[in-house]
């Protein structure tokens, strides 16, 4: 049995990431592979290697056949440039031993410092290396020192359509999917006056419950502001009427079901889903901004599931006959 390494930011309870990675896994178990995993800790019924130990990478790369990356924007020193090195480093090393690497719905950049483009463009001129870029900007950028690449789109999308649908949404419910502390009051007064009722801060990673709680403190009149577990959120994002969110793959699952969503100051977002929508009503540049924007998208209609889809089974088909070509 072929035996693959799943690399991303995995383990970490990141939403986006599980979504990614449960999907990948279910494609690979399908088509016979051995799923080995680089893991923050030990997981039962999973092959995973201890990812802060360089000794254990060096022991899953050695072990496996190929190196997967699912999805995400891990190439990027916007946020670390410690990761960037980190997954550099995993990357380059599975090349040095001869492993074929795929990056499979990666976005990439921003890159903000010169190393770190300069490592970046050697990384993508190695032959052994496959990708399948996310969105447009990705693929146009590595385009121009890889010639292995295909335009493709979110690895999530396929468990979504495991998600039953919400069919009895609450109209006066909204969600703000919040990533730092800031003031909500203008969007929370925006809310009431379209004839909200209710919003739910919602966590997308661990790190973000303890933020949820405490933005759940505001007080506006006529408007009941509470917060969920991070188990919670998909099931309060499809029984409401309008998504706010800062996090990626909370405006996707929105865009996905149909649901009006406002995306905040999340580029990596916008250049994803302009194929798919480009009305900038979705999309907005701070707190304040998106206030003025809920009366225009609220009620609206995003149509983008089918598009979606289309997208997602032409990559893993072809993600299959790469697979079945370089394995």
């Amino acid at each position: 049995m072929k035996k693959v390494l799943l690399v991303g930011y995995y383990g970490f309870g990141n939403i986006g990431d599980e979504l990614m990675r449960n999907s990948v896994k279910l494609f690979l178990k399908d088509e016979g592979f051995e799923i080995h995993e680089l893991l923050p800790k030990k997981e039962e019924s999973t092959i995973s290697y201890n990812r802060f130990n360089f000794l254990s990478v060096l022991k899953a790369i050695k072990k496996t056949d190929v190196v997967v990356c699912g999805g995400g924007g891990v190439l990027q020193d916007k946020t670390s440039f410690k990761s960037f090195i980190y997954y550099y480093t995993v990357f380059r090393t599975a090349l040095l031993f001869n492993k074929p690497v795929i990056f499979f719905g990666n976005s990439f950049g921003p890159l903000k410092r010169k190393i770190t483009r300069h490592l970046f463009k050697k990384l993508l001129k190695n032959e052994k290396l496959y990708i399948f870029a996310r969105d447009m900007v990705s693929f146009k950028y590595a385009s121009r020192y890889n010639k292995k690449i295909y335009l493709g789109t979110d690895p999530a999308i396929p468990v979504l359509r495991n998600i039953e649908n919400e069919k009895n949404k609450n109209t006066k419910k909204a969600v703000i999917i919040p990533r730092r502390i800031r003031s909500y009051v203008p969007i929370l007064l925006s809310l009431v006056k379209e004839g909200f009722e209710e919003v739910t801060f919602v966590p997308f990673a661990p790190e973000d419950l303890a933020l949820s709680k405490r933005l759940s403190n505001f007080s506006v009149k006529n408007l009941r502001v509470g917060y969920c577990e991070v188990n919670e959120a998909i099931k309060n994002i499809l029984e409401s009427s309008l998504i706010i969110s800062e996090r990626f793959h909370g405006a996707l699952i929105a865009g996905y079901f149909g649901i009006p969503f406002i995306s905040i100051k999340d580029e990596k977002f916008r250049r994803f889903f302009k194929k798919y929508f480009n009305d900038s009503k979705v999309y907005a540049k701070d707190i304040l901004d998106a206030s003025y924007k809920i009366s225009e998208i609220t009620g609206f209609k995003i149509e983008v599931k089918q598009a979606m889809e289309k997208d997602v089974e032409d990559m893993f088909e072809k993600f299959r006959i790469l697979l079945r070509n370089i394995v």
